[in-house]
């Protein structure tokens, strides 16, 4: 497994306010707007392209094994045309399936992982024993990249 976070860009995906502020600015004012995560769009899309494909590199690395020893290449489904970005930087062997659970189910945060896992096994584009590099990104420009065996 290979993680962290690349603090320097903390603000490309963010809160706008501390929620303990609004719960006392509601106090006074009733109509307070409640705090919201932003997030700047071209930024992260080049950071998650350029960075995540070196964190997935990485993590294949780390586990010891090559992108052509994969079954299934499974990225937190923010959008597709990251997913394709990385896969292309990755040159990810046609044989290797590739999560695109984003199409249907829209960017479901930290459970984007888990429920394309769900789909492509439902779907049969993994099978039990398959050796798949999960890969994911969030706020505050956290990332984890990890290889298993899908259950």
């Amino acid at each position: 497994m290979v993680w962290g976070s690349d603090g320097s860009q903390s603000e490309l995906i963010s809160q706008d306010h501390s929620w303990l502020d609004w719960r006392d600015q509601l106090a006074k004012d009733p109509s307070a707007e409640a705090p919201a995560l932003r997030m700047k769009g071209q930024p992260v899309f080049r950071w998650a392209t350029v960075e995540m494909a070196k964190v997935a590199r990485r993590t294949l690395e780390v586990a010891g094994i090559d992108v052509a020893d994969l079954d299934a290449f499974i990225p937190h489904q923010a959008n597709d045309r990251i997913t394709e970005g990385l896969a292309r930087s990755l040159r990810l062997p046609a044989s290797v399936a590739i999560a695109r659970d984003v199409i249907e189910q829209g960017n479901t945060s930290a459970a984007s992982v888990p429920l394309a896992i769900d789909t492509m096994m439902a779907s049969g584009a993994v099978r039990s024993g398959d050796t798949a590099l999960l890969l994911g990104f969030g706020a505050g420009l956290s990332f984890a990249g990890q290889v298993v065996v899908l259950p």
